[in-house]
């Protein structure tokens, strides 16, 4: 990262050897982070030693700072020193279409809150420094927007939340945090069920202590502190069990967490707290009901009626619980279908067996002629394409265009795209009127034609015929239209089917194909199918290096590129499937324990029941029908939510699934399933349990 001194004074960097601030104040020279510098220079004195950047400058290192925290969004392992040299910044500071990422830090004082008078100043600053330069163009003006840097992992609106580290999307914070809310909740239900179920067990207790002189809310505050010591034991295992986990986490979520429980007293507090609700929650209501007892009726019969008031929330608790689980449940389903459409969706174009490089900035044409007669030379090699980017995974250009002219006020975006005259036969763009152009169409914006009569050959995609408002693609062939790509006027020569340029969250945008390869700075290499595709790559490295020595041979698949921008997606869907398991198997553990319990409460009926000739198929349901009726609840009550949920969810996709409903029928006969194979177990085992001993204490 290139930055000025001033970077030391706005973040907390600690020097750890040398003088930072000295160092980013002349040019070539460089800080280096400790783990930079050990994996350069291994135990020696990195302080004065040099090295190569961009195979062109030697870098001086003046001093030696901290690692960077895992949760900066600024994930630099060096800071070089400005310089005004362009070779040495790799970008243009002159020309308008440069982007070179550049950010600038602002410390308000402390209590101030950016407001109108900062904007103004900021843009006064644009207006004098930049928007009045000859070099920016008519139709070009700089404006500057500010965010919180609090804000910059949660904002994607500004560069995606950084250059380096993009924002999350906050609606799957907000998600996950109610599923594991949710998570939570089910388990609380079950202690709840379980305990006012079981508080026969406890009846005597309670009685021979009221007869003693035991108070109520004395009583209460004792099945309180069980809970809370219950619950206390659960965190520390929980607490255990994270410390475990957090690597294999950490991997799946592509994150750096660190869990310092002593050195976050955010975390500390929130812990202690939830704690102490979680055993409020789960304590309370069983407290209430057993500390309810009357001493005289429990201490002569030796048992009490639980079922006097809790029957009722029993079951509403399980039909929360099992409509907690059936949403997840259905969730699943759907954002898997959402996930398998966004990887095998038809984009438009082939992105098979394509491999993408990047090559240095303002590459010679001849340059790229000599790379493109050596691709020519490797067996495998089907064709190439050079171009500013492939028809999808970013690195697009934008401009305005208008069929009115420079001077339209309602001019309208289009994306850009330079490229040569492979590029629609290499990713396999399809043809709905006109042709691809040719090479010999370079001739249209040739250096000797005045440049207002210079009307490069485009191609264009059927959004953006529409959106100039020709009635049909064959109406649009041979139509002009400016663009503010060097004020040319584009002359559509072809018009192919849309596809998209970005991720399946974004619609499809008005699209120029145009043919100019000095800005093309990637090339598409399109390998056989069935080729040994490794050593096709060994030698387009070496025909890279023949025509860039230079540069830096990276390479990755076009397939696999795309793949990626949906990476936070699918690791936060593995996450969503380890909620979903969790929750559903919660839930059947209370269930297990509920049917356990109501079998046990009535062994002696099934005894009797079965010396009346009750067959076991006829025991099994009489104890397993109410619980099947209480999910049939739970899942009329979830589907309706879930639909809402997941539509809700796909409103964030341009592109998105049909809902439908099997995957509420798949969700709904599984918890069904789930629930009767859960009960059933238990169901049978006291069925076909010998009346005999039931009935021997009668």
């Amino acid at each position: 990262m290139m930055t000025d001194p001033e970077f030391l004074d706005v973040f907390d960097v600690k020097v750890v050897k040398g003088n930072a601030y000295e160092t980013l104040r002349k040019p070539y020279q460089a800080v280096l982070t400790e783990e930079t510098a050990k994996k350069f220079f291994g135990n020696e004195d990195p302080i004065g030693k040099t090295f190569t950047y961009n195979d062109s400058f030697n870098i001086t290192v003046g001093s030696i700072i901290k690692d960077f925290p895992g949760n900066t969004h600024l994930p630099a392992s060096m800071l070089l020193s400005f310089s005004d040299n362009e070779k040495y910044l790799m970008t243009s500071t002159k020309h308008y279409g440069s982007v070179s990422g550049g950010t600038t830090f602002i410390v308000l004082p402390k209590g101030t809150k950016p407001g109108a008078g900062l904007e103004a100043g900021l843009k006064s600053i644009y207006d004098r420094f930049l928007n009045n330069q000859k070099w920016m163009g008519k139709d070009s003006h700089v404006e500057t927007e500010i965010q919180p840097l609090s804000d910059i992992h949660f904002n994607s609106k500004y560069a995606g939340g950084g250059e380096w580290v993009k924002a999350i999307n906050t609606q799957w914070l907000w998600f996950f945090g109610s599923v594991g809310f949710a998570v939570l909740i089910l388990a609380c239900i079950n202690f709840i069920n379980l305990s006012t179920a079981q508080s026969l067990t406890r009846a005597k207790e309670v009685g021979v202590r009221k007869s003693i002189g035991a108070g109520r809310f004395q009583l209460i505050r004792q099945f309180l502190s069980e809970a809370l010591m219950l619950v206390l034991f659960a965190a520390l295992l929980s607490i255990f069990i994270s410390k475990l986990a957090l690597p294999y986490i950490n991997d799946l979520t592509g994150k750096d967490i660190i869990f310092d429980i002593w050195d976050s007293p955010g975390i500390m507090i929130s812990l202690l707290t939830g704690i102490f609700l979680t055993a409020l929650l789960a304590g309370i209501y069983p407290a209430w009901i057993i500390t309810r007892f009357q001493p005289a009726s429990v201490l002569k019969s030796g048992s009490v009626n639980t079922n006097q008031g809790t029957p009722l929330l029993r079951k509403g608790l399980v039909i929360t619980q099992f409509s907690i689980s059936i949403c997840l449940l259905i969730g699943l389903l759907l954002i898997g279908k959402q996930m398998n459409y966004m990887r095998h969706k038809n984009l438009g174009f082939d992105k098979d067996n394509i491999i993408m490089m990047q090559i240095p900035e303002q590459s010679s044409i001849a340059k790229k002629e000599l790379f493109a007669a050596e691709l020519k030379t490797i067996p495998g090699v089907k064709d190439w394409s050079f171009s500013t980017s492939p028809p999808s995974g970013g690195g697009h250009w934008g401009t305005r265009m208008s069929l009115v002219g420079r001077d339209d006020p309602n001019k309208k975006s289009v994306t850009t795209i330079m490229t040569d005259d492979k590029f629609c036969k290499v990713y396999g763009l399809n043809l709905k009127a006109g042709r691809f152009f040719t090479i010999a169409d370079t001739s249209a914006i040739s250096r000797s034609i005045p440049e207002d009569l210079r009307f490069p050959k485009s191609v264009v995609n059927e959004t953006l015929v529409k959106e100039l408002g020709f009635a049909s693609n064959e109406e649009a062939l041979g139509k002009r239209f400016w663009t503010g790509m060097m004020g040319w006027h584009a002359e559509i020569t072809g018009v192919v089917s849309d596809f998209n340029i970005a991720s399946l969250h974004e619609a499809i945008k008005p699209t120029l194909i145009t043919q100019y390869i000095p800005f093309a700075d990637r090339v598409g290499v399109k390998i056989q199918a069935g080729t040994d595709i490794p050593g096709v790559i060994t030698q387009i490295n070496t025909s890279y290096k023949k025509a860039f020595p230079d540069g830096i041979f990276e390479y990755n698949f076009l397939d696999q590129q795309l793949d990626a921008l949906y990476k936070s997606e699918m690791r936060l869907f593995s996450l969503f499937k380890i909620f979903s398991v969790l929750a559903m198997l919660i839930s059947c553990l209370g269930l297990w324990g509920l049917i356990t319990f109501a079998a046990q409460q009535r062994v002696k009926e099934i005894g009797i029941r079965k010396i009346l000739g009750a067959s076991v198929p006829n025991l099994v349901s009489m104890l397993t029908k109410d619980f099947i009726i209480l999910v049939c609840i739970a899942i009329v009550i979830a589907v309706p939510l879930a639909y809402w949920g997941i539509h809700k969810w796909l409103q964030d996709f341009a592109f998105r699934i049909d809902i439908g409903w099997t995957a509420f029928l798949i969700a709904g006969g599984a918890a069904i399933l789930i629930a009767l194979i859960t009960v059933s177990f238990q169901a049978i085992k006291a069925a076909i349990t010998n009346p005999v001993k039931s009935l021997r204490t009668e």
